[in-house]
């Protein structure tokens, strides 16, 4: 089922209100639409229909579509289309119903919905505009505030800082981790992430993250990294690069490319590795 918008609903809501209003004006509904005699002082049931359609159309759509982006030239033709030519429409049907009248007397007629009594464009636009930006006064100041009302509470709210393991958790954790890297070398994996090292070892990312971080006083990439630039010193000390390129083992020991190795490499050893092997 698809959900009704709230601005559907504030269309409705619109269109039903004014009506009432209009209805309270003494508009008899059984008479004849195009006799203006028998409804001397109570406005055309055309206007009765048209006004909250106008109303809505200019306040919900019109106004904040066109006017408050600056395209001025498609608001006027907007402006024209909602307010200009429901009256020519109106003018020219009745004029052709009645021969009598011309289109010049109808359209300046009081019956009319720009130059009629009472003046149904006058009041559409009046109403619609002021209407229009008094909704976005107060809905943009409750939004202000709404919004400082929450970066409010945001700030109240003490981020707990993450206490450090204690000893004895922190060292059989350490010694599982050195274990499980000794044993399985997962460092030379290049997808490595802190989640599988911590299902590697059988505990949470988190509990890792505060072992390295706090109680290691590392970080996960420093830590790997510099487990795979030992291994990449061991492959040198092996003669691997007879074989190899500085960066092809480099790779091997489970870097993902050139630019992170030597990066890492400079940050360990403070030397390249050119430099180092030299």
């Amino acid at each position: 089922m698809k959900k009704i918008s709230k601005k559907n609903i504030e269309a409705v809501v619109h269109i039903l209100f004014w009506l009432f209003i209009f209805s309270a004006v003494n508009v008899d509904w059984a008479s004849d639409w195009f006799d203006k005699t028998i409804r001397p002082r109570t406005p055309a049931p055309l206007s009765v229909l048209l006004f909250p359609v106008i109303f809505y159309v200019h306040s919900l759509w019109a106004v904040p579509e066109f006017l408050n982006k600056r395209k001025w030239k498609i608001y006027v033709l907007t402006f024209v289309l909602i307010f200009i030519f429901p009256e020519v429409v109106r003018s020219g049907f009745l004029t052709w119903n009645d021969p009598e009248v011309t289109f010049r007397e109808e359209f300046q007629s009081r019956d009319s919905l720009i130059l009629g009594e009472p003046n149904v464009f006058w009041m559409a636009f009046t109403f619609s505009i002021l209407y229009r930006f008094t909704k976005d006064w107060f809905i943009k100041q409750y939004q202000i505030e709404h919004l400082g009302n929450q970066l409010s509470e945001h700030l109240k709210i003490k981020v707990p800082i993450t206490q450090p393991l204690d000893a004895n958790e922190a060292a059989l954790l350490k010694q599982r981790l050195e274990d499980t890297l000794k044993k399985k070398q997962v460092y030379l994996n290049k997808e490595l992430s802190l989640a599988e090292l911590a299902k590697q070892i059988d505990t949470s990312d988190k509990k890792l993250s505060t072992l390295l971080n706090q109680n290691l006083e590392t970080n996960f990439y420093d830590y790997i990294n510099n487990l795979r630039i030992s291994a990449f010193k061991k492959g040198v000390s092996e003669g691997k690069l007879e074989h190899l390129s500085i960066v092809g083992l480099a790779l091997q020991c489970g870097f993902r490319s050139k630019s992170s190795f030597y990066r890492a490499f400079k940050k360990e050893t403070g030397k390249s590795p050119s430099e180092f092997i030299a």
